[in-house]
């Protein structure tokens, strides 16, 4: 599937799906979902380039992820999608510079390019970039004729339009970690209540808590993958936008963006720790149970050691026994291996055994 965006006569960005054989060539973003040969085909004839594989993006190699072929400037990346299903994953997704348009590359379908491509048709100044305003001071030699040149550009550019992508992309993985560090403070909850209840934890219990925590600390790992693609495509980024001249506000943008990266990188390995910790404490607690139930036993095998001894003397077959004969020898022996099993408890509660 092929979708474009470009801008009408009245500036204002518009999206539609196109057919492969009606490809316009004023499309300042193409954006290729799960494309036939044919697609592919059609934009390499527009933009003269060859798009990779869907093997070629899974590639790890740096090389194979961020270079330049044929005059255009290739850029692969890890994108979260699947957030708002409850089960996010990452797939690469390939932004492809070739002259004045953006071509994108991806066989899922994030969030991030939904909310973006949205946010562009609303407002056309999203694909463009923000110039500085001149103070009063500075326009007042400046002739009415001069004013139009210091106001930021009507029509939406893929340099723009590549930047304001991957905040949006970055923005994503930024909500995936805050719902990750939510649903650990609940994990935390569910674990030390646990903790204070005096009925023992189900194994259960014990095992959906680890479900839980493996999941994130899945999610996490990946999530770092993630930036790792990222915060390798921002130095690229720069170079290619600084050869491509592109205004200053791009490399702010992109330092920015550098940023942003830097800080969700020590916000990941803060989860990362704590992930770690609730696991350490939840297997902590099932060490715990554990012990509380040995415990249990090994009293109880005690407690009955003394009527077992007592069993076994008056369980003897020697003819010579006195008190065998006793009147009282029966009530004797019960009463002594009831006393014999009652003294260890209170022995074992006085010394916090039990």
């Amino acid at each position: 599937m092929i979708e474009v965006y470009r801008s009408d006569e009245a500036g204002q960005m518009r999206a539609e799906r196109v057919a492969a054989e009606a490809l316009p060539a004023e499309a300042v973003w193409i954006d290729l979902i799960n494309p036939t040969k044919t697609e592919e085909r059609a934009v390499e004839l527009l933009c003269a380039i060859e798009v990779p594989t869907r093997e070629e993006m899974r590639e790890i190699e740096v090389s194979s992820r961020l270079y330049s072929e044929d005059g255009a400037d290739f850029m692969t990346a890890s994108v979260v999608f699947g957030l708002d299903s409850g089960a996010p994953k990452f797939a690469p997704v390939t932004f492809i510079l070739s002259g004045k348009r953006l071509v994108t590359l991806r066989y899922t379908e994030p969030k991030s390019f939904a909310i973006y491509s949205a946010k562009l048709c609303r407002d056309p100044s999203e694909g463009t970039f923000r110039q500085a305003l001149a103070t009063e001071a500075e326009l007042a030699p400046l002739a009415v004729a001069a004013a139009p040149a210091i106001r930021p550009p009507k029509v939406p550019n893929a340099d723009a339009i590549l930047i304001g992508l991957l905040e949006t992309v970055i923005d994503r993985v930024a909500d995936m970690l805050e719902a990750i560090a939510a649903d650990l403070d609940r994990i935390a909850t569910d674990i030390f209540s646990a903790s204070n209840r005096k009925k023992p934890t189900a194994n259960s219990d014990f095992k959906s808590l680890l479900q839980r925590i493996g999941a994130a600390g899945d999610l996490i790992s990946r999530t770092r993958e993630s930036l790792a693609t990222l915060d390798r495509m921002m130095p690229y980024l720069q170079f290619v936008l600084d050869g491509r001249k592109s205004p200053k506000d791009a490399k702010a943008r992109v330092k920015a963006m550098s940023r942003d990266i830097t800080s969700l990188n020590d916000f990941d390995a803060f989860l990362s720790n704590k992930t770690t910790f609730l696991l350490d404490t939840t297997v902590g607690m099932i060490s715990i149970e554990q012990n509380a139930i040995i415990k249990i036993f090994s009293v109880a095998a005690v407690g009955f050691m003394p009527p077992t001894l007592v069993a076994s003397i008056y369980g003897m077959n020697f003819e010579f026994m006195p008190e065998l004969h006793w009147t009282f020898g029966y009530p004797l022996a019960v009463g002594m291996m009831a006393v014999s099993a009652i003294l260890p408890l209170i022995f074992f509660r006085y010394k916090n055994w039990l």
